[in-house]
């Protein structure tokens, strides 16, 4: 069975796909040995931005096998093209096959949500919150529809190094969304009303500092996979307000540009403060939190395993 990007869309229900992201997330940082996920190769082309990357991981207790094959080249939308293919570990067979794009995007936004519900929910429980989405992508686009899909903004603000990008995007959410505001720039006063900030870009510069932000913002840091690439500022991630969490402390030391270049201090993975509400309520309200993601397979593998999932229960009716 193949998904495309549409059948993607319109068939990865988000509230089965948090429940798997979230045990699949806690079970890697507890280092559960049924689950076993090298790092990601990654070729880059005529030694420029663009690459090949390959991400494996299986699932025993499940049961299930995932690699996501996929090109990222950021100068031409969309960035990244390629497929997830999810097979059964006991025998081997090959499951379905997804447009990686979709998967990619809508996991990503997902995790992004669960790491803003997890440190930062009094965020979510403010009826004036404000949201800003930087880079406005494929990345972009899933965020604004992940994040406004689980809950109601107050306000959201976009940015583009490409402006036409977010003029496009806030037009496609105008029939649903009339609170969708455009940023000039990032030295605009109204980010700092954000509560807040996905960063989703391929930019090897970083785009915010930390005097562009308010104490207690929550930021989503989603774009950079390699060393080379970042988003964020040193004085932003090594700020004495700042607290830093990533998906994969082993990756994000090999693959964050952020943390590599900054040499920021991690103070856990997304996985371990799941079921521990006590380390949450530990983050002062007036600390910046970083979430730093470089993705992972066994995200890809959530998704799989979710639309393999919703195809069995429509085959058994």
């Amino acid at each position: 069975m193949y998904f495309d990007e549409f059948s993607v869309k319109e068939n990865l229900s988000l509230s089965p796909l948090l429940e798997v992201l979230a045990d699949v997330l806690h079970r890697y940082s507890k280092h559960d040995p049924s689950l076993e996920q090298p790092l990601r190769s990654i070729l880059s082309i005529n030694n420029q931005q663009n690459a090949l990357l390959n991400l494996p991981c299986i699932d025993t207790q499940r049961g299930y096998m995932c690699v996501k094959t996929i090109t990222s080249f950021p100068e031409i939308l969309p960035a990244i093209d390629g497929v997830v293919s999810l097979f059964n570990s006991n025998n081997g067979r090959l499951l379905l096959i997804a447009d990686a794009k979709e998967i990619t995007a809508r996991r990503t936004a997902t995790v992004s949500f669960l790491a803003t519900k997890l440190l930062a929910l009094n965020k979510l429980k403010n009826e004036n919150a404000v949201l800003t989405i930087i880079g406005c992508g494929v990345q972009g686009r899933a965020h604004l529809d992940v994040f406004t899909e689980l809950f109601k903004w107050n306000k959201i603000y976009l940015w583009s190094r490409n402006m036409t990008h977010a003029i496009d995007l806030q037009s496609v959410y105008s029939s649903k969304l009339n609170n969708i505001e455009l940023l000039e720039n990032l030295n605009d006063n109204r980010i700092q009303q954000s509560d807040v900030i996905c960063t989703c870009t391929a930019s090897e510069e970083a785009l915010l500092s930390l005097h562009q932000v308010k104490k207690g913002v929550h930021i989503n840091a989603v774009g950079s996979f390699r060393a080379t690439m970042r988003e964020l500022a040193d004085d932003l991630m090594l700020s004495s307000d700042t607290t830093v969490i990533v998906d994969s402390k082993e990756s994000a030391m090999k693959e964050a540009g952020e943390i590599i270049q900054s040499k920021a201090e991690i103070l856990a993975e997304l996985g371990e403060l799941i079921e521990n509400n006590e380390f949450c309520n530990d983050i002062s309200k007036d600390k910046i939190t970083i979430f730093k993601s470089v993705g992972m397979a066994i995200e890809d593998l959530a998704a799989a395993i979710v639309l393999y999932e919703y195809l069995q229960e429509c085959r058994e009716k």
